[in-house]
């Protein structure tokens, strides 16, 4: 019940988004990448309570972070078992740490620092949920999909 509340909440908070809406998500149209993508910034848009011209200068700024992160996660080749070796990932993390602390000044610039203190939270939130609502699925029977690998991107 708790999952079905959740799941109506973030697609109503969804649609409340609209008024604010970004660039077009980074994902391939009509995937599940692209649904969740669209989950995100709407959980992001209704949580921070952007202005219009905050959210003008914001969601560029947001864009071109997830572009580079994806840039980055793609540059990282894992083994034949789907890991990466203990230096890649420290390599890995280090270097997602670099990108966070790069654009931690655009944001404040678009948004002010108590906004980027709250994003950073939010989008930590927001991937708990993702894993909670992945792993409910999957006690129910429902995950069958996802190719029964946990834990999910890095």
């Amino acid at each position: 019940m708790k999952n079905i509340m959740t799941v109506a909440i973030l697609l109503a908070v969804i649609f409340a988004a609209n008024a604010q809406a970004p660039q077009q998500p980074l994902r391939e149209p009509g995937g599940k990448g692209e649904k969740i993508e669209a989950l995100r910034i709407a959980f992001i848009s209704q949580q921070l309570n952007l202005t219009p011209p905050e959210a003008q200068k914001f969601w560029p700024v947001y864009n071109q972070f997830n572009g580079d992160m994806k840039t980055l996660r793609q540059n990282f080749k894992m083994d034949a078992n789907g890991q990466l070796t203990a230096d890649q990932q420290l390599d890995f993390e280090q270097k997602k740490l670099d990108l966070k602390k790069k654009y931690k000044s655009q944001y404040e610039a678009a948004i002010g620092k108590d906004k980027v203190n709250q994003l950073y939270n939010l989008e930590k939130q927001f991937h708990d949920k993702l894993k909670e609502m992945r792993d409910q699925r999957q006690q129910n029977g429902n995950g069958q999909h996802g190719g029964g690998k946990q834990g999910g991107r890095f």
